[in-house]
């Protein structure tokens, strides 16, 4: 069984919209940190970057 790994070219990037308001700063930074390296992502690389693009609102 062959793992199978995302190249540069395949990765897609979508925008997240985060609202901080009334939120603890810890577990916003973390969420974001998450989808900036694009570890929810099924198809997960290290060595790729295939992280999205993020944007967070305080309110």
């Amino acid at each position: 069984m062959i793992t199978p790994s995302v190249s540069s070219k395949e990765v897609t990037r979508t925008w997240y919209v985060i609202d901080a308001k009334g939120k603890p700063l810890g577990r916003i930074a973390s969420k974001a940190a998450m989808v900036l390296q694009g570890k929810h992502k099924a198809e997960y690389t290290p060595h790729i970057d295939n992280g999205d693009f993020v944007i967070v609102l305080s309110g």
